[in-house]
């Protein structure tokens, strides 16, 4: 079994959106014979995947104790329930929210997983402890992404994660600095998927090491 990380993007005015990552050893692609003989004797790596094996939005407006209740249901369900770090966007609800998702955890609603971590996004370029910058979040996604080493199950929302990806706009300031933007689409959230990918990816559960599966494509979680 892999090892799962939670991004939860809490908004505000905007959707929120959560994806489940699963981190995982796979086999190395497939050898030819020729390919065994020259490898014969030596070390061949896993390659290390990350596979979103699941990914919902709330309605607007859903009440942040809602959405705790829904966040430790899933977290109390197999294969969630035995080992899950969940990563939240804490940046613009401030520490009230968060301290609604640590008292869930102590007092067993969130059983199976960590403790939750709260990340907040800057507009900067270094981070500090969890003050990760947004460009940081963006770039574990594209290097996951271009690497071949990020597989999305099957589902209802991957088409809006896939728009989303698409929609995403890198601009330099006359400062210098980089920015990510993502215009709004009426119905279509404001990039809430992609950083919630982007906040599992940033801050993988590396509490347990994956086991080596050979999997080809990523296993639903519901």
């Amino acid at each position: 079994m892999g090892s799962f990380t939670i991004g939860l993007d809490l908004g505000q005015q905007d959707f929120t959106a959560l994806v489940v990552v699963e981190r995982l050893l796979v086999p190395p692609g497939t050898l030819t014979v020729e390919g065994l003989h020259r490898l014969a004797g030596r070390m061949v790596r896993p390659v290390e995947e990350y596979h979103v094996v699941h990914m919902q939005r709330w309605p607007l407006g859903t009440a942040y104790p809602d959405i705790v209740n829904d966040v430790g249901r899933l977290t109390r369900r197999p294969p969630l329930s035995t080992d899950a770090l969940l990563v939240v966007d804490r940046t613009g609800v401030g520490t009230a929210v968060m301290d609604m998702f640590r008292e869930a955890w102590r007092d067993g609603r969130l059983a199976g997983a960590h403790q939750p971590i709260g990340v907040t996004i800057t507009g900067g370029e270094h981070g500090n402890g969890w003050n990760l910058p947004k460009a940081d979040l963006i770039s574990a996604v594209q290097t996951t992404l271009q690497s071949g080493r990020l597989r999305v199950a099957p589902g209802p929302l991957v088409d809006v994660l896939q728009r989303e990806m698409l929609a995403f706009r890198q601009k330099i300031t006359p400062s210098g600095r980089t920015q990510y933007e993502s215009p709004r689409r009426e119905g279509e959230g404001h990039g809430d998927l992609v950083m919630a990918l982007a906040l599992a990816l940033a801050v993988p559960n590396t509490i347990r090491k994956p086991d080596l599966i050979d999997r080809e494509a990523p296993a639903p979680v519901s």
